[in-house]
């Protein structure tokens, strides 16, 4: 299972900073003028893991796979994109492909670089991508409402439920607020998954702020996390200026500047994993000499699905699972040492995988 994460944004906030912080490239061009990005531009990145490499100094191994995330630069929107206004909505399918927002805000001043309405609003400047997102979500509900509507009144009862499904998520998008508010069950859901409704998914707004406020407590930010709060969302900080020079520096070079500007850790891994927390994901590993490698599931997976990760083949014949964690590998330094332990389990078909297992699937011909 990818992860595919898509940059949203005003003109000029950062998006393709960040997209090649993240990916490690230039593919995305960096501009003090509006619209530089014209359309779409993917990348994949490998989710930093170092369980991975703590794996492999125990099970000696011939190569490492970690995760790997999709992120797609997708060109800034302005009021009236949805009308045609900028750069228009002929992009609109990258952001329903995608599986989750990062909605990168302006949240620094700097004369060089124009801004979209000539001042920095970050509150504002989120609802005004979010208006268009919901602007374009309701002409799809509209298009969808009048093409169920006929058969749904001459007594097809499962399409009158989608019609009633419909119109309830318009007004709600009519009401002011994003579909994520809306309260949905898991099986309407599934019947809206076919339209690819933006404001229907999980959206983490990037604070994106200048060097002078790299704790994230200036009132832009503020500003910006009490915006994210009254429309559910969540929201972090990170300087993407300083996450680009980051990743072009050695370890040992990454360690000295991270210590000279006070940070602990990366906001590029903090991205990632929040990305990860938001969709409700987590990773298994499988080990042996041939590869060390990290599978993502959902929680709540069951064994046969998470097999299903490897080869879709494997959840139907799946059979047992030879299961360890993570820690019990680092404690005891071999799989043969936690066996002995009596840490090694045998588990059916009911098992959730958690987070951190390491696991052997016995699959049927």
């Amino acid at each position: 299972m990818g992860l595919s994460c898509g940059i949203v944004g005003l003109p000029n906030v950062g998006k393709s900073t960040l997209f090649n912080a993240v990916t490690l490239t230039e593919s995305g061009e960096r501009a003090n003028f509006m619209f530089s990005t014209t359309e779409p531009i993917r990348g994949t990145v490998d989710v930093p893991d170092d369980r991975l490499g703590r794996i492999s100094e125990v099970i000696a191994t011939k190569r490492i796979i970690p995760a790997q995330m999709t992120v797609v630069d997708i060109p800034g929107l302005v009021s009236g994109s949805s009308q045609g206004e900028g750069m228009g909505i002929g992009f609109l399918g990258a952001i329903k492909e995608s599986d989750v927002l990062l909605h990168v805000v302006r949240c620094f001043e700097n004369g060089d670089v124009q801004h979209v309405s000539g001042a920095v609003d970050p509150a504002a400047d989120a609802e005004i991508v979010e208006l268009e997102l919901a602007q374009a979500d309701l002409q799809t509900l509209e298009r969808n409402i009048e093409r169920v509507g006929k058969r749904a009144r001459v007594g097809d009862k499962e399409l009158a439920k989608h019609l009633e499904l419909f119109q309830r998520c318009k007004a709600h998008l009519d009401s002011g607020e994003p579909l994520r508010m809306l309260e949905i069950t898991p099986q309407e859901r599934a019947v809206l998954y076919p339209l690819f409704l933006m404001t229907l998914k999980p959206v983490l707004f990037v604070a994106n702020v200048g060097d002078s406020d790299l704790d994230g407590t200036s009132d832009k930010v503020n500003e910006l996390r009490a915006y994210a709060e009254r429309t559910g969302a969540q929201v972090m900080h990170l300087c993407a200026d300083i996450e680009a020079e980051l990743v072009r520096m050695d370890d040992e070079e990454r360690a000295v500047f991270m210590e000279d500007l006070g940070l602990t850790d990366s906001g590029l891994v903090r991205l990632i994993h929040a990305g990860f927390e938001l969709l409700g994901l987590q990773t298994y590993f499988t080990a042996g000499e041939i590869e060390v490698r990290a599978w993502v599931i959902h929680k709540g997976d069951t064994a046969p699905i998470g097999a299903g990760a490897i080869h879709t083949d494997f959840t139907k014949k799946f059979i047992r699972a030879q299961v360890y964690k993570f820690e019990d590998l680092m404690e005891h330094r071999s799989e043969n040492a936690i066996k002995l332990a009596g840490k090694l389990r045998n588990e059916g078909k009911e098992y959730v995988l958690q987070d951190g297992d390491v696991c052997h699937f016995l699959i049927g011909n």
